[in-house]
């Protein structure tokens, strides 16, 4: 399958922090992006914990994730989806433990929109009010629902679209990832079709421009997902800017390879009990200690000291090797 892929984040007009980060696995087919909150850079720690571990789970130990018993989802998911899922609980987890281990840190938390395509699927899951969209022949359609007081006031019919955009706590959000020591998580599976575009974006975008003008937008990019991701951005700060603003533009564009997976319409899956705990946080660690050997490996620290020295000592013997032999 072809994908094409971009992402630009930006601190927007008025905050003094981006507490948004974005995730690209092209290698994985995995687009993340998270928006972080919390006092002082708590919500930055959050977001980039959910876009690193849950990117790491899904890239690194898919498999073993796919057959971990401990970790059973209620009901069967195509593949992608359920490793997914479980990289989002993981993380989740993980995001809380974190808060409770540092005052510094406590009560962050972070929305999470995520797509993984797998052979001629693609997973949609979100928690939080960052969204996804698909632009399809000229249309643009939300496939996610905010997770906030306004939407479900909206869902339930008990007020309409135009008073919860009126409602001055329209943007408290309901759920979130690590806010609580385990999470509900919405999924969905959709067949993908050529040439159709993936929009995740945090709210910075969605709260301040609305869907048509996204959609020009989208259309006046002409399929370029980087110009897409740059002019959503620079529209949302000419709209003002007053928050973080992320976007992740994905587009396919072709080789598609027909399976049997199945589709499937946007389900909840009810958050873990406690017994699934132990096995995430082990998860978890495992991930963050491989990251931890990598870093170490790519700086030299501290691994590399030993064959350092080794070489500044072979240089010291060649000089003293030449020093005797001009001496003498």
């Amino acid at each position: 399958m072809n994908i094409q892929s971009a992402g630009k984040t930006d601190i927007g007009l008025v905050r003094k922090l981006n507490e948004d980060s974005i995730s690209l696995r092209e290698d994985r087919h995995l687009y993340i992006v998270c928006d972080g909150m919390g006092g002082h850079n708590a919500g930055e720690v959050a977001s980039s914990t959910a876009c690193e571990l849950v990117s790491d789970l899904y890239c690194d130990f898919y498999n073993q994730l796919l057959n971990d018993e401990r970790l059973r989802l209620p009901r069967m998911l195509p593949p992608s989806t359920d490793v997914l899922t479980k990289s989002a609980r993981i993380a989740n987890h993980w995001i809380y433990k974190k808060a409770l281990a540092d005052p510094a840190l406590s009560g962050m938390g972070t929305t999470i929109v995520a797509v993984a395509i797998e052979e001629d699927i693609i997973t949609i899951l979100h928690v939080g009010d960052s969204r996804i969209y698909r632009y399809h022949e000229g249309e643009l359609t939300p496939l996610t629902i905010d997770h906030s007081w306004a939407a479900e006031l909206e869902q339930t019919e008990k007020i309409t679209a135009e008073e919860a955009q009126k409602l001055v706590n329209r943007n408290v959000i309901t759920r979130a990832l690590g806010v609580k020591d385990s999470v509900s998580i919405d999924v969905a599976v959709r067949k993908v079709i050529e040439n159709d575009t993936y929009i995740l974006c945090s709210d910075g975008l969605c709260g301040l421009v609305d869907d048509d003008s996204t959609r020009r937008v989208i259309s006046s990019a002409k399929g370029d997902v980087g110009k897409t991701a740059s002019l959503l951005v620079k529209l949302a700060n000419e709209r003002g800017g007053s928050d973080n603003v992320s976007v992740a533009a994905v587009k396919i564009t072709g080789g598609i390879n027909p399976s049997r997976l199945p589709e499937l319409e946007t389900i909840t899956i009810d958050a873990e009990p406690e017994d699934y705990f132990a096995a995430e946080e082990e998860w978890a660690e495992k991930t963050k200690s491989r990251i931890s050997q990598s870093s170490e490996k790519e700086t030299g620290e501290p691994g590399n000291i030993f064959p350092f020295a080794a070489g500044l000592l072979v240089v010291a013997v060649i000089v003293i090797i030449f020093y005797f032999i001009f001496k003498g």
